[in-house]
């Protein structure tokens, strides 16, 4: 498997833009989806297993929905106890030379961030990148879709379809280039 995409959304249900992009790269060869809400509804996480995926991925895909800055509990509660001393960092460095990639949705406009702000998504980023330098993981600029709560919410309102859409197409494209390429 090249792609490991680490899902988080915790109303996926109620959520058009991420069920779209999974529907979108569910089929695509050398993927493998983890929704972790819909596989840990307990919370308790197959530490073994997830490292085991990790193991056998080229790049692992963090996707979520921007959580007042940060990513959802539950994928803070996966890096908490899946990145543990002597795996990924310590004695043993099991992710080093792999590459990280993030796919997030903001609700906010994206202008709130990088027009003549004093803060820039990249400010949203540096924990998460400093985790990923840390572990060895090469990482990648994020993909990013912005404004999604104030796109039209009506599933008949070609604007926000449009949207999704070409973002979707984007991130197909990001993992079909890695599978298509023999890699990263």
């Amino acid at each position: 498997m090249k792609n490991l995409i680490i899902f988080s959304h915790p109303h996926l249900a109620n959520s058009q833009t991420h069920r779209t992009l999974i529907d979108e790269i569910a089929e695509l060869p050398e993927v493998k989806i983890h929704h972790l809400e819909s596989m840990y509804p307990d919370g308790d996480i197959d530490v073994l297993a997830e490292q085991q995926a990790c193991e056998h991925a080229e790049r692992i895909v963090w996707q979520f929905p921007l959580y007042w800055h940060s990513c959802p509990a539950m994928l803070k509660r996966w890096q908490d106890e899946v990145f543990a001393r002597d795996w990924a960092f310590g004695a043993k460095r099991a992710l080093d030379g792999k590459t990280l990639q993030l796919v997030v949705s903001t609700a906010s406009v994206g202008s709130l961030y990088d027009a003549d702000k004093t803060i820039s998504t990249e400010v949203l980023w540096y924990p998460m990148r400093l985790t990923a330098e840390a572990l060895g993981l090469h990482w990648q600029t994020p993909l990013v879709l912005h404004d999604v709560e104030h796109l039209p919410r009506s599933p008949f309102e070609q604007q926000h379809h449009t949207a999704i859409e070409a973002f979707a197409y984007s991130y197909r494209d990001l993992l079909s280039r890695a599978c298509l390429a023999g890699g990263i």
